[in-house]
């Protein structure tokens, strides 16, 4: 998505069929036992076989959310100093009304943290922490200025809404799992544009496919311009959001996702499926460049089974990474210039009698 118009760039669910010859099974598995199924069977699959997930189908976004916490949190200004050391305590869990709660590194804590590594860490209990500060009003408050109580809009049939508890059944432990993303289902159409906002300074933009139309018998083109809802969080919010999504590709949890020569920002996620029971949802949010995005992009994975197992950082962050390495090329971003080496003068000093003593030990005075 191209976070300051809301321009869908491309959008892509997988297995694909073709839209040439929509009648053509696109599993071997089903193909074999076809024509023994039953007519409502068979038109079942073709109404799987051809949704879009991106628009119609809802999931649990897991720790990708964690980025809607943080805009609240620092928004609210419960937290102003993104970098103070200590400022959170990750003791391996939580206890929520009785519901203990763990953090996904519970056997080994992640201990003190400033938001940066919070974020960094993905670290559960200070997230919980933020959104029993947020409280439920102002939680749910924000979750209508992101857009994620109701549909986006977008310029194409069939978009599905997301599934929250009402806001008077939202109870503690209700909050603490809505902080990490999970126990509610949106639709990867509804966080990619939440996350735009974030992207693009702080104003909600709906989404979109079609930029213009074009009169078939007159030739005359009509723009259709861009359209934003409202303004979500400030710029230096945004801001704040988009350089610590940088040190979580950097240095945390999205490491996979880099791109030499250009500035990643991220965030990964795990979450169990809704649906299905026992299988995963894995999936990467990200954006670049981190100052001035021009693309930012989702990936989610269902139910992922290969060597990687299930963690967002280890399995959807590289395909991210991937797709990244050839989209940023193509709309010609410009690479970030790599750190110039330079000579630097000595700086040793050789005229005294304790210099020379430490420099003959190989230990020069500075």
């Amino acid at each position: 998505m191209q976070p300051k118009t809301g321009d869908i760039l491309a959008q892509v669910t997988y297995p694909e069929y073709n839209l040439n010859d929509p009648f053509t099974i696109n599993s071997e598995e089903v193909k074999a036992s076809w024509e023994s199924l039953s007519q409502t069977d068979k038109n079942v699959y073709l109404q799987q076989m051809w949704r879009n997930k991106a628009i119609t189908d809802t999931y649990e976004p897991g720790s990708t959310f964690k980025l809607i916490t943080t805009s609240i949190a620092l928004e609210e200004k419960l937290v102003t100093d993104i970098d103070k050391a200590g400022q959170f305590a990750c003791t391996g869990g939580i206890d929520i009304a009785g519901t203990y709660i763990k953090c996904w590194r519970y056997y080994r804590p992640h201990g003190a943290e400033s938001l940066r590594q919070a974020l960094m860490n993905s670290c559960n209990p200070v997230f919980i922490g933020l959104g029993q500060k947020v409280g439920v009003k102002k939680y749910y408050e924000y979750l209508r200025k992101f857009g994620l109580l109701y549909k986006t809009g977008i310029d194409i049939p069939g978009e599905a809404g997301s599934i929250f508890l009402a806001e008077e059944k939202v109870g503690p432990v209700e909050l603490a799992t809505l902080s990490f993303g999970q126990r509610f289902e949106i639709t990867p159409i509804q966080l990619i544009t939440a996350v735009s906002a974030i992207a693009n300074g702080g104003n909600l933009v709906v989404p979109r496919f079609v930029i213009a139309t074009i009169d078939s018998e007159t030739g005359e083109k009509t723009e259709i311009e861009p359209v934003v809802k409202n303004n979500v969080i400030s710029s230096d919010t945004a801001s704040k959001v988009r350089n610590m999504m940088k040190s979580v590709v950097a240095e945390g949890t999205g490491k996979n996702a880099k791109v030499e020569g250009y500035t990643i920002g991220g965030k990964t996620g795990t979450s169990e499926d809704g649906v299905h029971t026992n299988k995963y949802v894995t999936s990467f949010m990200g954006l670049s460049p981190t100052e001035n995005p021009e693309v930012v992009i989702l990936v989610v994975l269902y139910n992922p089974t290969g060597e990687g197992g299930h963690q967002g950082g280890a399995v959807a962050a590289p395909v991210a990474g991937k797709i990244l390495s050839e989209v940023l090329p193509y709309l010609e971003t410009e690479k970030q210039k790599e750190n110039e080496k330079i000579t630097v003068p000595s700086v040793v000093r050789n005229d005294c009698k304790r210099c020379k003593e430490n420099t003959t030990r190989n230990r020069p005075w500075y």
